[in-house]
């Protein structure tokens, strides 16, 4: 009798140890926070949004997101790392935090890779490239044609260095051997303002984040970095269509601090991936110009190892040097 006690003392010896070392064995039992490591008003944050009020009804606990912009989404994507590892802090990651700027900056203050675990592939959209009217420009064999008159003399704004619209452009110029100057600036706002004033004559942006401006007829769309047209801007050809090959679309993830217990995880991905399957959040994203994915976490970490590796052969070279 003695024995058994001891046995059944040890069992729930080792319950309460798991329970102790795993502190999401009854997750969720409280609020989870998503954070956007960009500034309110983005594509990042637009998404982010919507994704927490699907998936909170799914995992039965509010999802509150947290906007930390600030060095190219670092702040933000640093602040999810160093966050306790129990499934309660998320980060919405882009090809930046994720990849990009672990190879365009010295010390970002985390490691894109050991830092996060990942979670779900969320969504992914098209980059455009954008004029204003007064340019001429129609599409983008009009911009090759001028780019090529007279190398060095266009300007192409972007929210960066190493942004997605930075890095567009350095494919198209290696691509098709064209001089185009870049011209970062502290965010997508700053470039189109200055579009629109006539300092620059091109931009390239998220779909998402240029959608309004274009439907108003501010700004013309030139051409999509998806493989084929988007369904938003059907009438847009793809740059492909200029520029054979061509593709670099921008993509949305969940990530979770590196050590998060894989059953958290697990219902993560399983909201996730409940919430991109409903009707009514894809007809959502399609008004954002965004694509559902999902998928599991293996397939997830998949995506961001070949990620990386086309992220570093074209930031090479394109000669981008950590700052």
């Amino acid at each position: 009798m003695l024995r058994r006690f001891n046995r059944m003392a040890a069992a729930l010896a080792g319950v309460a140890a798991f329970a102790a070392a795993h502190p999401s064995y009854a997750w969720p039992d409280k609020p989870i926070r998503v954070v956007i490591p960009f500034a309110a008003g983005g594509t990042t944050d637009m998404l982010g949004r919507l994704m927490a009020e699907g998936i909170a009804p799914i995992l039965g606990q509010p999802v509150v997101v947290s906007n930390k912009g600030g060095a190219g989404g670092n702040l933000g994507a640093a602040e999810v790392a160093r966050a306790p590892a129990d499934g309660y802090t998320l980060l919405l990651g882009t090809p930046g935090t994720q990849i990009i700027n672990g190879l365009v900056y010295k010390n970002p203050g985390y490691d894109p890779v050991k830092d996060f675990s990942s979670v779900v592939y969320m969504v992914r959209v098209a980059n455009v490239v954008v004029t204003t009217p007064a340019t001429g420009f129609r599409n983008m064999r009009d911009v090759i044609e001028a780019a090529r008159a007279q190398p060095g003399k266009l300007n192409w704004g972007t929210p960066g260095v190493g942004s997605s619209g930075h890095l567009s452009l350095e494919l198209i110029k290696q691509q098709a051997g064209l001089d185009i100057t870049h011209v970062p600036y502290k965010g997508a706002g700053q470039a189109r303002n200055d579009m629109l004033g006539g300092v620059i004559q091109l931009a390239g942006d998220n779909l998402p984040t240029a959608l309004s401006a274009i439907r108003s007829g501010s700004l013309v769309a030139l051409g999509v970095s998806s493989m084929a047209a988007d369904p938003t801007l059907p009438e847009v050809q793809p740059i492909a269509a200029t520029i054979p090959g061509y593709e670099l679309s921008s993509w949305f993830v969940v990530m979770a601090p590196a050590g998060t217990p894989s059953d958290a995880i697990g219902k993560l991905n399983a909201a996730v991936n409940q919430w991109l399957e409903k009707p009514d959040t894809r007809a959502r994203l399609a008004d954002l110009a965004a694509v559902p994915v999902g998928g599991s976490p293996e397939d997830l970490a998949a995506h961001l190892r070949n990620e990386q590796q086309k992220y570093e052969s074209l930031i090479k070279a394109a000669g981008i040097s950590a700052q």
